[in-house]
């Protein structure tokens, strides 16, 4: 795809879910209850909104869009409710295209490459602090009789 075909203005639609709503090619899923509201997600729940997208370039930017603000707690002073927070779909919808126009495309994507690599980098030192834990536990079982 040539960058002025994705630089090219982008239009998603964001609607409640429907379990009886046949789902789109590229669609994706975000949260819309809870302290979690605004983490996007790739398999619907009963309370979230389904963001359509008309190309799969634009989904993956709209979704890593979605997890940057969700990460930076940017959907929190949208959050209304005391017992379940939630985030009303006007709002989330005018956060992701008031955000949308700010953010330089491609560069955002790098940076969502980069998230990515330091993601996995995450994963292999929890891998490794399970290791090691386990590693303590067998070392102490060695001396103690059951």
């Amino acid at each position: 795809m040539s960058e002025a075909n994705f630089l090219k203005a982008h239009t998603m639609t964001l609607h409640s879910y429907n379990p009886e709503r046949t789902a789109q090619p590229f669609e994706f899923y975000i949260l819309c209850k809870g302290n979690n509201s605004g983490r996007p997600m790739a398999t619907a729940c009963p309370n979230c909104f389904t963001c359509v997208c008309d190309s799969p370039e634009e989904k993956d930017f709209y979704f890593w869009l979605c997890f940057g603000l969700w990460k930076a707690k940017h959907f929190h002073p949208y959050l209304f409710g005391s017992v379940i927070p939630y985030i009303r779909i006007s709002d989330c919808k005018k956060i992701l295209q008031l955000q949308a126009g700010m953010v330089d495309r491609l560069a955002w994507m790098a940076t969502v490459q980069k998230v990515l690599a330091l993601e996995a980098h995450e994963k292999n030192i929890r891998q490794q602090l399970q290791l090691l834990n386990s590693m303590k536990v067998a070392i102490i079982r060695q001396h103690i009789r059951q």
